[in-house]
């Protein structure tokens, strides 16, 4: 066996390589340094040196990928872990990931930390050794993607009013008061449907500027010498303000 051979048969037994010469990126981590994270969390009661570390997916199940390395003595400031990630899994840790410690409902006895990563991070930069993340507890976890989602969908709400706005000066600059009136009758539907805190977003964000759209309508209108159909639009308006005041 010539040397070239013998280097690909110690290589190929010890799962390096695969037939067809393409590396095995998991074995290859040995060559790579671990990932070492400090979390600082609220207190660190349940945890433990040599505990695992695990990274939750999207669908909710969990895989160690590391462990506590150390619970330093926070002496009298805000508590610590220290936490090392296998080389093979640290790309999972990444910019905009979240820590969590998951405690019993009773905040007693054991405790695991795990890492998530939502989806719309996946493609951020990945964490490098040093970093210094804040763990939050399941409840503020669950209360942060509560709120996320929330946000997320006032933002629908006010994009979805802005398309209302350009629709409305789009009609007035037609001259079309029919179709102006039926978009202010849509907007005032949806308005109706809003929670206290969209609305008063609504005030603050959308509704100076239907006030404008309005005293260029009710200028493009006037010329058209229909009072009731003036009357019609005024009633739409008067509608979304009744709405938002609720």
């Amino acid at each position: 066996m010539n040397h070239s051979i013998r280097i690909a048969a110690v290589l190929l037994a010890l799962g390096i390589v695969f037939p067809g010469g393409r590396a095995h990126a998991g074995l290859l981590d040995i060559f790579r340094s671990d990932l070492e994270l400090t979390l600082v969390v609220d207190r660190t009661e349940g945890l433990r040196t040599g505990d695992a570390v695990e990274f939750q997916d999207e669908t909710g199940r969990r895989q160690a990928i590391g462990r506590i390395a150390a619970i330093p003595d926070d002496g009298g400031g805000q508590p610590v872990v220290s936490v090392r990630i296998d080389a093979r899994y640290k790309d999972r840790v990444r910019t905009g990931s979240r820590a969590v410690v998951d405690r019993s409902w009773a905040g007693e006895g054991p405790a695991r930390i795990y890492i998530v990563t939502p989806e719309d991070q996946a493609a951020s930069p990945p964490l490098r050794s040093g970093a210094v993340m804040r763990a939050q507890s399941l409840a503020a976890d669950r209360a942060a993607r509560i709120a996320g989602r929330v946000q997320a969908f006032m933002e629908k709400l006010l994009e979805r009013s802005r398309e209302y706005l350009d629709q409305l000066r789009s009609e007035v600059d037609r001259g079309n008061l029919d179709k102006f009136k039926d978009q202010l009758g849509k907007m005032a539907g949806a308005v109706s449907r809003y929670t206290r805190e969209q609305k008063e977003r609504f005030t603050r964000e959308v509704l100076p500027e239907l006030e404008r759209i309005m005293e260029s309508a009710r200028r493009r209108f006037k010329a058209m010498q229909d009072p009731e159909k003036q009357k019609e639009l005024e009633r739409e308006y008067q509608r979304i303000k009744e709405g938002l005041a609720a």
